[in-house]
């Protein structure tokens, strides 16, 4: 499923009728009449409903009004509540307007924070709310008149239905704290749009449901509409078969080099994430001073020791060893738990340029690159994942946090374009971005994801699919971007798993290893014959 900037669905809107001769008025009435069928859905009787609807000026309220109508037609009269005079109402919602007044429906306007006054006690009275007040043209924070609606909306204790988004947030934004309208529902129109899926308000959004209006569906596959949500039933398909006849070396040998002293159970979780997602072998090589620590962690986890430093960290020494390796594997995963020690970080960058296999790398191995991103470059045969979180992309490329939270797609799209690899932007929404200029958007995983070792599962679990798709000779650039992105959504899918059986605070890393098997089944795995 596509997600559209507020500037996209402008065009599409315009498209639709310039190109395909679609009414502007007919997409109006469409999209009132599904605002009809969601609130139809939601309540057994709505004649017995005291429900306003509280229109703008724009479009938005003409989709108000178009509801209104509705309602009216099947004998059940809404208030409408509109925040300004009727003389500045023009285009559709002119029209709808107008047929509106000829039903014979009163209009109640309010032009002023005086002269809503007396309507905010009220709103309180009302047992659903519509708020038609402001699309996805928003730009800047409420004030006035429609800022002191929206906070009357809130605490009026109705049940409320947004009308393209809460108004208040702005279309395109990914950031919260916005004063906006908190609503139960938000019914938006042909795709969710960036603050449906990214902004950090999701409670102020409540359940979203993308409604299709007419809008021609091959307006969607405009290359320049390049973020996308990653969806259950398109992910099953980019998982391999298991077929009877396999053997271990069809589904790759990983390494995963990771840990130090102290930090052991970085390798650890690792190693155990890439066997639980299926590879055929896994081998953790880690600092001689760690060696039988991991060893002893789990049976099936083979072990190489590295050269080590007094530290107990990997040493520079180590690199030409790791090398001979990792000939013959098929994907590393590099990073996690290694330390910043500058041995350990020339290790890891020697291991970076000369890597002969798929790589993973994470954590230690991006903060080896501290401000030099463009050290990493898929300079060579082989496909390069990163996978940081905003704090390690920070200190990666040297922007803020606060810029990359504010501009993760672009930003995603524009880095992993630059360089030709694939980076997972790991936050409340992780993004996936390709080479090709592709960014999806993962719409699973929770809060109690939020704790020390889920990204070193995930290392795990990446390393492991590119090494069966690469021990499957399927390394093409669409096909580990497959892999990566069923990565990812497998790793969220387990997380939201084991926090529905644990609950989000008892939630650690090991439990959604747990619950990759269970994951698996709900994407439909299957052995096949």
């Amino acid at each position: 499923m596509k997600i559209l900037t507020a500037e996209q669905m402008r065009q599409i809107d315009r498209l639709s009728t310039e190109k395909y001769g679609v009414p502007s008025l007919l997409l109006m009435e469409n999209a009132g009449l599904s605002l009809y069928l969601e609130l139809e859905r939601r309540f057994a009787d709505l004649s017995k409903l005291r429900i306003a609807i509280i229109c703008g000026k724009g479009n938005n309220g003409g989709d108000g009004m178009v509801l209104a109508r509705q309602l009216l037609v099947r004998g059940i009269t809404p208030d409408v509540i509109l925040l300004a005079g009727q003389a500045e109402i023009k285009g559709d919602a002119r029209v709808q307007l107008e047929i509106l007044q000829k039903s014979g429906l009163p209009i109640v306007e309010a032009t002023s924070e005086e002269s809503w006054h007396p309507l905010a006690e009220k709103v309180r009275e009302y047992d659903v709310i519509v708020d038609a007040l402001l699309g996805t043209g928003l730009t800047k924070p409420l004030e006035g008149l429609y800022r002191q609606a929206s906070e009357d909306i809130n605490r009026a204790g109705a049940f409320v239905l947004a009308v393209d988004i809460p108004s208040g947030m702005a279309s395109d934004s990914t950031l919260g704290g916005s004063s906006c309208v908190q609503a139960d529902v938000t019914v938006t129109f042909t795709a969710p749009k960036i603050a449906h899926i990214l902004n950090e308000d999701q409670e102020a959004l409540g359940e979203v449901v993308v409604a299709p209006i007419g809008s021609p569906p091959q307006l969607l596959d405009d290359p320049d509409i390049y973020l996308r949500l990653m969806e259950e039933n398109e992910i099953a398909e980019h998982r391999l078969p298991r077929r009877i006849a396999s053997h271990k070396g069809d589904f790759g040998h990983v390494v995963l080099v990771a840990g130090s002293r102290g930090k052991s159970g970085a390798a650890l979780l690792c190693a155990r994430a890439a066997l639980n997602t299926g590879a055929g072998l896994v081998t953790a090589a880690v600092p001689e001073t760690v060696q039988p620590i991991v060893a002893a962690g789990q049976a099936e986890i083979m072990t190489e020791p590295l050269a080590a430093t007094e530290e107990g960290t990997v040493a520079e020494a180590a690199a030409e060893q790791l090398l001979t390796i990792l000939q013959g594997k098929d994907a590393v995963g590099l990073g996690p738990g290694l330390s910043r020690n500058s041995q350990s970080v020339w290790f890891i960058r020697q291991v970076v340029v000369k890597c002969p296999v798929p790589l993973v790398l994470d954590a230690d191995g991006l903060n080896a690159f501290e401000n030099q991103a463009d050290l990493i470059r898929n300079g060579q045969d082989q496909p390069v994942v990163l996978t940081p979180h905003p704090g390690e992309f920070a200190r990666l490329t040297g922007m803020t946090v606060r810029e990359i939270q504010a501009n993760g797609p672009t930003i995603a799209r524009q880095f992993a374009r630059e360089r030709g690899l694939w980076l997972v932007l790991k936050g409340f929404r992780t993004l996936v971005a390709t080479p090709e200029g592709a960014v999806y958007v993962c719409p699973r995983g929770n809060q109690g994801m939020a704790t020390g070792g889920t990204g070193d599962v995930l290392t795990g679990v990446l390393t492991a699919l590119l090494g069966w798709y690469s021990a499957q000779k399927l390394i093409n650039p669409e096909q580990v971007s497959r892999a990566v992105v069923l990565g990812v959504y497998l790793h969220a899918l387990a997380g939201d798993l084991a926090a529905a059986e644990r609950g989000p605070e008892a939630l650690t890393a090991g439990d959604i290893i747990v619950h990759i098997g269970e994951a698996y089944q709900q994407l439909g795995a299957e052995f096949e014959n």
